[in-house]
């Protein structure tokens, strides 16, 4: 019998966009490394369909920027990760040598500041 898939849910919301990708990518790579098969990155803004320089969907936009620029190519499958209104899926490359489940704490949700923002 398969095992059930390992996904976990990273909500960007809250946070300024230098920090989201920070976030995002540190997700991202623990996620790999402690074996997880999938990430989901919620950034909303389903509604904003276009890439914006100021405003809401700036973290929407750069995540897909740094997807289709191959960013995530060393921990993900690209062939089965997909960008969808509000949120970026990602199927992690199997990983034979997970480690014992570890995550860095949630980083500051303002870039450069110190202390939990």
């Amino acid at each position: 019998m398969p095992r059930p898939a390992r996904r976990i849910t990273v909500d960007l919301h809250g946070f300024d966009v230098l920090a989201a990708v920070d976030a995002a990518v540190a997700r991202i790579e623990d996620a790999f490394r402690n074996g997880y098969d999938e990430i989901e990155l919620l950034h909303g803004a389903a509604d904003v369909q276009e890439p914006v320089e100021e405003g809401r969907g700036r973290i929407k936009w750069e995540l897909r920027r740094l997807y289709e620029a191959g960013r995530f190519d060393g921990w993900i499958d690209r062939s089965h990760s997909w960008p969808r209104a509000s949120s970026l899926v990602l199927k992690l490359r199997p990983n034979p040598s997970a480690r014992s489940e570890h995550w860095r704490p949630e980083p500051n949700r303002r870039h450069g500041r110190m202390g939990i923002g």
